[in-house]
């Protein structure tokens, strides 16, 4: 067995999403003055590796201890959309991920409880308005699927919140959107996580991951050939009470 950690480290200056708090450390007790160390965290629920939970957006949505640890232990796969997301670049706005992307890999979900969509996104530099983004669109072809959980590299769903139809065309499935489509899209985050966090069950959103190069993935072309690289995926929330997101250390579990 091999275990390989997808876990971002958490430290203080670490970036977090635009508007969470900042993640700091505090010593309440040190080894010269008390003879041990203690000290004290303080974070957002969103900080670094985390689960979203439906509270986040749905105030009657369940909340983190809704969920049993087995929830959370399941068969995953890491789709590779890397060498394709270029393709889906539209004028000034990052790459989109459509469902015509993902859709070479539907053989793949009803193999599998969880995917993780492989961007390279997590060896980058953190920027929060330029990072692969999935549109509503995507989020209900990704709602449709019999899955329930959907690991992302990148800090939320969508970086398109951060832009207005003025910076640029947005992508055209097939040249037929409308000012109301360019309305949705510029709010694209908020919508996709409604779509993937109000399904019943919900689809849980693990975001922020870190994709190491060992990880075994899958590419489009390779679809087929995908036993070898099926993985079991750990990511276990904090068993906190009543909460909307919890950071988790989520590790892929190799048998081989």
């Amino acid at each position: 067995m091999r275990v390989i950690d997808l876990t971002q480290p958490m430290k203080e200056g670490m970036p977090v999403y635009p508007g969470d708090p900042l993640f700091r450390t505090r010593p309440v007790a040190d080894h010269e003055t008390d003879g041990y160390r203690v000290t004290e965290l303080s974070l957002g629920t969103h900080t670094g590796t985390h689960i979203d939970f439906p509270y986040h957006f749905f105030q009657d949505g369940e909340r983190t201890d809704a969920f049993g640890p087995e929830a959370f232990f399941l068969k995953a796969a890491a789709l590779d959309i890397t060498g394709e997301l270029e393709k889906f670049r539209y004028g000034s706005l990052p790459p989109v991920i459509l469902p015509e992307l993902l859709e070479p890999f539907r053989p793949i979900f009803p193999e599998v409880e969880g995917v993780i969509l492989k961007t390279g996104w997590s060896r980058r530099p953190a920027d929060f308005t330029a990072f692969p983004s999935i549109l509503p669109e995507t989020a209900d072809w990704l709602a449709e699927q019999p899955i329930r959980l959907l690991g992302l590299e990148t800090p939320s769903l969508s970086a398109l919140a951060h832009y207005s139809p003025e910076d640029g065309p947005l992508p055209p499935s097939a040249d037929r959107r409308s000012e109301a489509d360019e309305l949705l899209f510029s709010h694209a985050d908020a919508e996709s996580h409604r779509i993937l966090l109000g399904r019943i069950p919900p689809l849980f959103i693990l975001e922020n991951l870190l994709i190491p190069d060992e990880l075994p993935t899958i590419r489009a072309s390779d679809a087929d050939n995908r036993k070898e690289s099926l993985l079991t995926l750990a990511a276990f929330p904090l068993r906190l009470m009543g909460g909307d997101a919890s950071p988790v250390r989520a590790v892929a579990i190799l048998d081989r």
